[in-house]
């Protein structure tokens, strides 16, 4: 059954009932209603003279106010479903929406609508990411276990404390995503406090290849905006020595099979693979591809930056417009 609001004739009556002695389970019989939702009434909208009928219903009228349109309009409707092919969560098109004023909807009434869309035939769903179940291993893995040792490493157990609290801008970790066989990596860099990603191609993954390219896209950013970046265990990073040198950072590594400690760049490599799923080929991938890849992971609002995006939470760092 939909719930239906008080009406202003109903507080009359329950001003008049209660003053006449009645109890409100006596008022709910009369009225129809539950017994909890006349509870609710009068110690929502009690005064502090009492429950008076026009106060009652003044307080309910204001309380059921909302901040801003939230019907599901045609409009609305149209610019769910394009920022739902731009890769957009439905959490993230409310969000946002509602962050900039705009006519807004909850995230569930956007996934009803794509449910709907696909009992009709429809493809939206498509566009909404999955969710794929992870086997547990049957055994541990071991630490280090064919990795190979990279020599002078700094494991992340030195690493500063702020580091953790997310609260300084500055502190980064690295990956590298792979293509098909001889196809190409990505490198990733991302900063923990803004979200704000790097990314650029690397043609195999030697060392000296990869440390080149970290370091020039760190040169992007002006000192103050690298301090520190916590990388992956793999071979890859074995030149460490020379970003830490080039780049004036504090480079750490953390504990091999442990991707959970870079989960803020195992986050963003998922994001990158709903454009590159597993098995790509990265060889076509050039300037504009890699304009794609930061447009979608750094202007995407995020829920944990309060529906900001990393460039203008990087570029309100920095003191110029995203």
């Amino acid at each position: 059954m939909a719930y239906k609001r008080v009406t202003a004739e109903e507080r009359a009556l329950i001003y008049r009932w209660r003053r006449q002695g009645e109890k409100q389970s006596e008022i709910a019989r009369r009225l129809a209603r539950d017994p909890g939702s006349i509870s609710r009434e009068i110690s929502r909208n009690t005064g502090l003279k009492g429950y008076r009928p026009k106060q009652a219903h003044e307080k309910g009228q204001a309380r059921a106010k909302r901040p801003g349109p939230r019907r599901f309009t045609a409009a609305v409707r149209t610019d769910a479903e394009a920022r739902l092919k731009e890769g957009w969560t439905p959490a993230i098109i409310g969000g946002r929406a509602r962050l900039e004023g705009r006519p807004w909807v909850c995230a569930e009434t956007i996934y009803k609508h794509v449910y709907a869309d696909a009992k009709a035939g429809g493809m939206l769903w498509k566009h909404l990411p999955r969710a794929k179940r992870k086997r547990r291993r049957r055994c541990p893995r071991q630490d280090g276990r064919g990795r190979g040792q990279i020599p002078n490493q700094r494991r992340i157990d030195t690493r500063p404390a702020e580091v953790e609290t997310r609260k300084t801008v500055g502190h980064w970790e690295g990956d590298l995503i792979n293509g098909a066989n001889g196809t190409g990596n990505l490198a990733t860099l991302v900063e923990r406090s803004s979200r704000f990603t790097l990314v650029g191609r690397t043609g195999s993954k030697e060392a000296e290849e990869v440390t080149l390219k970290i370091c020039a896209l760190f040169k992007t950013l002006p000192p103050r905006a690298r301090r520190s970046v916590t990388l992956d265990n793999g071979k890859e990073f074995a030149r460490h020595e020379e970003i830490a040198e080039d780049t004036d950072m504090d480079v750490f590594f953390a504990h091999p099979y442990h991707s959970w400690e870079r989960g803020t760049n195992e986050n963003t490599n998922g994001l990158i693979r709903r454009i590159f799923p597993k098995k790509s080929s990265f060889a076509e991938i050039g300037r504009s591809e890699i304009r794609r890849i930061d447009a979608f992971v750094n202007d995407r609002p995020r829920k944990c930056l309060g529906w900001s995006t990393p460039r203008e939470m990087m570029a309100a760092f920095l003191g110029c417009p995203p």
